[in-house]
């Protein structure tokens, strides 16, 4: 089975694969061409020799010199009186022997002087010719054995008719290999009329044809003799070829089958393993703290996000620490105007906080922004500035992953992540996705331009079993592991609470009792990642007088929360960039003479 042609695209997630059939493209962009059809009669005479007549359509967009066309010669084989001629340009050619191919080099010139190209134009070219030596002559019968188009072309073409004219159709058997490929034959009087359909560059489409020798001569100068019976040895080649045919169809039937069923894998994996329990609580809403908390664990646990696994905190978590401590004045904000949103906003280490008190994470956010101090101040504006640096970049990634270890080692080690959740089936999951994607990948490659009929089952299975595998990759790790009771509830009472500080007709009812307290919901609502939409709900709810009074949430109104997470989202994007990351025997199916390719320069 021929498979040159293959072309892959994948990511899922990945890469991307384009055939465009019928046109490839030049050297340069801006030119291409394509074969629109092409017309093939062979005259089998009646000494053995085999006249050729080709017409080959081009159309042409962009300027272009001319057309090639190869013809390969087994041993023994030649061709003569050859002619050429086109229509629809001038035109001179050349004639080459290059080893075991004949080259022909056809100049098309849009004026008589034959001293431009031509641009952007249809162009038949007419190519015929003797081809000595190609029919062979056994004891028992005569074979033609002709690739009507050859894997050589580099452009497909959309349609191919060929006509073979022989002396008699009577007691005349012929094959089309791959038969795929043919739209219709039959004969009409002495002539075998063959239509295809759209064939790949890179794949060929071939007669093999078996006649009484009583319709030649006597004397075959011009054919090829074999002193043995040819007719059960061709009927067998071609029966092993159907069988061959049929062996693939039912394997990629059974593959596309057993990649169609590998979809249904995730569910089976979410079932077994996904599934959470069933606990007592049932409340629609939580208007406290569910738990005392700190807000980079509540993210770790409960913080949303694509891909989010239970456990692990992300850029919410490092902001809430950030916003945690100014809430607490261990930072102070600082240059905020009352007539002006457009004035620098800065943050300052407050000397008067002991930050021996501190947890290992929350000093190591001090640590981090102490650095960046100049004169007493932190800029924001200048910490976005800096974080573009790669060496200040690296050290926020540096900072960060400490920052990240510290509190996981502290609050979110093995043992108390197992009375949480249960990680085994979103493993499994990844697993998945990670060989599903790999065996689609490799399906996909396989069968992507390979015409047998029953690759589309797999290649349709491939492509949808890839989607499936890059959902798996980036599903939540919530979808598949396993909440323990514990967790489930946890996860349950921040979900509520998160209800809650977003909803303005809950707050309106059961509104919070201190502007405190909302300092309080919107660091938490910055470690669940919806802190602007409770600022929203914040400033419906309060007079500006005590919103006022909130540094948590005038540093978010004077954009402060933006500039900080700009600053360190570039931070982190500057640090992760650049990282490493045979003549005279029967032969076999394709092989028969003629065929070749071309091309345009």
């Amino acid at each position: 089975m021929n498979k040159r042609h293959c072309i892959a695209l994948i990511l899922l997630f990945l890469v991307t694969v384009s055939i465009v059939p019928g046109v490839t493209f030049a050297q340069d962009d801006d030119r291409s061409y394509s074969i629109p059809y092409a017309n093939i009669d062979l005259f089998v005479e009646e000494n053995g020799n085999l006249h050729v007549k080709e017409k080959l359509h081009y159309s042409f967009s962009g300027t272009y010199n001319g057309i090639y066309r190869d013809i390969p010669l087994a041993s023994g084989q030649r061709i003569e009186n050859l002619k050429i001629s086109t229509q629809g340009a001038y035109s001179s050619y050349q004639v080459n022997r290059n080893g075991d191919m004949q080259s022909l080099k056809i100049f098309l010139y849009s004026n008589s002087q034959k001293t431009a190209p031509i641009t952007d134009r249809d162009v038949d070219v007419f190519i015929e010719y003797d081809f000595i030596n190609v029919i062979t002559i056994y004891n028992d019968i005569a074979q033609l054995h002709y690739k009507l188009w050859g894997e050589r072309w580099e452009v497909d073409v959309d349609q191919l008719n060929s006509n073979i004219h022989v002396k008699s159709s009577n007691g005349t058997k012929y094959w089309l290999n791959p038969p795929y490929y043919t739209e219709s034959s039959g004969w009409q009087g002495n002539i075998l009329k063959i239509t295809s359909d759209f064939i790949y560059s890179g794949d060929f489409f071939e007669i093999r044809m078996v006649m009484p020798k009583g319709q030649f001569a006597a004397n075959t100068p011009f054919a090829q003799k074999v002193n043995s019976n040819g007719l059960k040895e061709i009927e067998q080649i071609q029966q092993d070829y159907q069988d061959e045919l049929a062996l693939f169809s039912t394997l990629y039937i059974i593959l596309g089958i057993l990649l169609f069923l590998g979809i249904f894998i995730p569910a089976i994996i979410y079932l077994k393993f996904g599934r959470e329990p069933k606990i007592d609580y049932n409340a629609e809403y939580e208007r406290d703290l569910p738990t005392d908390d700190l807000p980079a664990v509540v993210n770790a646990i409960s913080g949303k996000g694509l891909g989010k696994k239970v456990g692990e905190p992300d850029m919410d978590g490092f902001r809430a620490t950030i916003m945690d401590l100014i809430n607490r004045k261990h930072i102070l904000i600082q240059n905020i105007s009352s007539e002006s949103k457009e004035e620098s906003i800065s943050l300052k280490i407050n000397p008067d906080k002991n930050l021996d008190k501190l947890k290992n994470f929350e000093s190591d956010v001090i640590y981090f922004l102490r650095y960046f101090q100049k004169d007493g101040a932190i800029d924001l504006d200048m910490l976005k500035h800096d974080l573009k640096k790669k060496s200040n970049a690296k050290r926020f990634r540096d900072s960060y992953d400490l920052w990240e270890n510290n509190l996981k080692n502290k609050f979110l080690d093995d043992e108390t992540m197992n009375k949480i959740f249960l990680k085994k089936g979103d493993t499994y999951l990844k697993a998945f996705g990670i060989i599903g994607l790999i065996i689609a990948a490799i399906t996909f490659f396989f069968t992507v331009s390979d015409p047998l009929p029953a690759s589309s089952l797999a290649l349709i299975s491939s492509i949808i079993l890839g989607i499936v595998a890059v959902i798996s990759l980036i599903m939540p790790q919530k979808v598949a592991g396993q909440w323990t009771t514990y967790g489930e509830e946890f996860d349950a009472k921040w979900h509520n609470f998160s209800r809650y500080i977003q909803d303005y007709s809950l707050i309106k009812e059961y509104p919070p009792e201190s502007v405190q307290i909302w300092d309080k919901y919107l660091v938490y609502a910055t470690a669940l990642g919806i802190a602007d939409k409770v600022k929203k709900t914040m400033e419906m709810s309060l007079p500006d007088d005590e919103l006022a009074r909130s540094d948590v949430y005038m540093f978010h109104y004077y954009g402060g929360y933006v500039i900080l997470s700009s600053s360190l989202d570039t931070g982190m994007s500057t640090a992760s960039s650049g990282d490493p990351g045979g003549s005279g025997g029967i032969g076999g199916v394709g092989g028969g003479s003629g065929g070749g390719g071309g091309g345009a320069f």
